[in-house]
C-alpha cells in the first residue's frame, strides 16, 4: 500500500497513547496502518481530527489512566506522522458529512472521515465496527 492516501481514523493513533488490553488485534491493526508511513504513504486527516487528539488525551489525563508527560510524548509521536489535514473539510462536508450521519446513523465526527475517504477516493483507517460497516455499505475502501 506504498503510497497511497489513507484517512486516518484518531481511533489508530490513540492506540500509540492508549492501547486496549481487551483487543491486541486493534493495537496490532493500528501498528500496521501506522507503519505505512515508512512506505511513502501519506496520512489524510478532517480539520477534526486535532480537536479529537487533544479530547482523548485530556480526557485520559484527567481520569488518570495516562500521565500528562506520556501525552506530550504522544503528541511528539504523532507530530512525526506524515499528515496532510484537510482543510477542505469544512467547506466541503458540512453538508456531506450530515448526509452521511443520518444516511449510516453515525455522529457527524466519524462521518467528517468516512466524507473525506469518499472524497478523496482513499483508503479508511479506523478501528471503529460502526464506522467500518458505514464504510462498507457507503462503497469506501477500507485498510485491511
Amino acid at each position: 500500500m506504498a503510497g497511497e492516501i489513507i484517512v486516518l481514523d484518531n481511533s489508530i493513533n490513540t492506540r500509540l497513547l492508549w492501547p486496549d488490553s481487551e483487543s491486541p488485534d486493534s493495537n496490532q491493526y493500528a501498528l500496521d496502518v501506522l507503519g505505512q508511513a515508512t512506505g511513502g504513504t501519506v496520512f489524510h486527516v478532517p480539520t477534526i481530527w486535532h480537536y479529537e487528539v487533544a479530547n482523548v488525551a485530556a480526557t485520559l489525563v484527567r481520569s488518570g489512566q495516562v500521565s500528562q508527560a506520556s501525552a506530550v510524548r504522544y503528541f511528539e509521536q504523532i507530530a512525526l506522522l506524515p499528515i496532510v489535514t484537510d482543510i477542505s473539510s469544512h467547506a466541503n462536508a458540512t453538508q456531506a458529512t450530515f448526509a452521511l450521519s443520518i444516511q449510516f446513523g453515525l455522529s457527524a465526527y466519524d462521518a467528517a472521515y468516512l466524507e473525506l475517504a469518499l472524497r478523496l477516493g482513499g483508503t479508511l483507517a479506523t478501528n471503529d465496527r460502526r464506522l467500518r460497516g458505514a464504510a462498507r455499505r457507503a462503497g469506501a475502501s477500507l485498510f485491511a
